[in-house]
């Protein structure tokens, strides 16, 4: 009698205190199995390829596992992003080829450029989509080009890995020669490398600049 009194009150206690606390002294936990300590799982089942397209088991702050949907957690993940661009007018000064320092940012989610210096610092190593525009204010006749280099993170190499530069032209005193310039690249970082833009000009004259940012600015986006 006393073994079947004990079973019934054990069966109808167990839907009430279900959760299960492994190395915690906490009495009831809030979710079916709380384990403070490392968790080893020895035999799982293999998934396919195409089961992270869906969703990814992750740890919320808490430590709780948690399925999140891989478009959610791809949105989430801080990659770097940044647009600057130049709001005054830039001097380029004769036979000069020099840093254009866009002195305006409008996004950087992980400041990674630095505005003072023209220069952009990767935080992690990847693969980078680069970017930039410049626009004379001034018609002249003479070379004009815009390059993307790459400098080692000693700061003692630097490499030109893109670049668009040809002569303007005049016609009877009217310049024919579109006053941009515009260059772009995929480019491979490792932490601590650095990106920046530079303008070469045969000629004196001057980058055009506003609030908008619409003539001159750069974008440097981690796409992996």
């Amino acid at each position: 009698m006393r073994r079947i009194i004990f079973l019934l009150l054990l069966i109808t206690q167990f839907p009430i205190y279900s959760q299960v606390g492994i190395g915690t002294t906490e009495p009831h936990p809030d979710v079916l199995v709380d384990i403070n300590g490392a968790l080893r799982v020895r035999q799982y089942i293999e998934g396919s390829a195409n089961a992270a397209r869906d969703s990814i088991a992750v740890f919320d702050g808490r430590g709780v596992v948690m399925s999140v949907p891989t478009r959610m957690l791809l949105a989430n993940v801080e990659k770097s992003l940044v647009k600057a661009k130049l709001t005054s007018n830039f001097t380029i000064a004769l036979l000069s080829n020099v840093i254009v320092k866009f002195n305006s940012e409008d996004f950087d989610l992980k400041d990674e450029f630095d505005p003072t210096t023209g220069y952009f610092t990767a935080e992690y190593a990847g693969i980078y989509r680069v970017s930039a525009q410049i626009k004379s204010s001034t018609l002249s006749i003479g070379d004009l080009g815009l390059s993307i280099y790459k400098t080692n993170a000693a700061g003692t190499v630097e490499t030109k890995i893109a670049e668009e530069n040809f002569v303007n032209v005049s016609v009877l005193g009217i310049n024919v020669s579109p006053p941009t310039r515009s260059v772009s690249t995929l480019v491979q970082l490792e932490a601590g490398e650095k990106i920046s833009f530079k303008v070469y000009s045969a000629v004196g004259l001057s980058l055009s600049g506003n609030t908008n940012g619409y003539d001159s600015f750069c974008t440097i986006e981690q796409v992996r």
